[in-house]
């Protein structure tokens, strides 16, 4: 079975492409290891659920803890490269809900490739878009409906 995504298209300059674009430097501040820039873009109220520690982080000192582990991880597991799309951007006012599709991929020493799942909830603040809440898990796999 295969499965069928639709990514969407984003208008240069619009308030979609903002958002996702906000989404993007985010992993990769990941990929080359700077938590600062990542959580530079994190309201106060910001919340993660993430698909490699999947517990909620709900306030930021856990969430700065999360990150260093979450980067201890990825040291350990090896060079880490993605390639984001988009599938579904709404804007809300001053809110967003961005929906993307991740092919993630981790190299040797302990190598791991998967699809994942990104849905963010984001805040207009001062012109910028902020990160409120951000959920990533692993696309199942070998799961079909009856």
């Amino acid at each position: 079975m295969s499965i069928v995504r639709e990514f969407i298209s984003l208008t240069l300059g619009s308030d979609e492409e903002s958002a996702f674009k906000v989404i993007e430097s985010v992993y990769e501040a990941y990929r080359t290891f700077q938590p600062d820039k990542i959580e530079g873009v994190q309201l106060p109220e910001y919340s993660v659920w993430d698909g490699t520690l999947p517990r909620l982080f709900k306030s930021l000192a856990e969430v700065k803890e999360f990150h260093k582990t979450d980067q201890e991880n990825t040291k350990a597991r090896g060079p880490f490269s993605f390639t984001l799309n988009p599938l579904k951007a709404d804007i809300l006012g001053d809110m967003a809900i961005v929906l993307c599709h991740m092919e993630a991929a981790w190299e040797p020493p302990n190598a791991l490739s998967a699809n994942m799942r990104i849905t963010d909830v984001m805040r207009k603040v001062n012109g910028r878009w902020m990160m409120l809440h951000h959920h990533e898990s692993f696309e199942p796999e070998g799961y079909a409906h009856i």
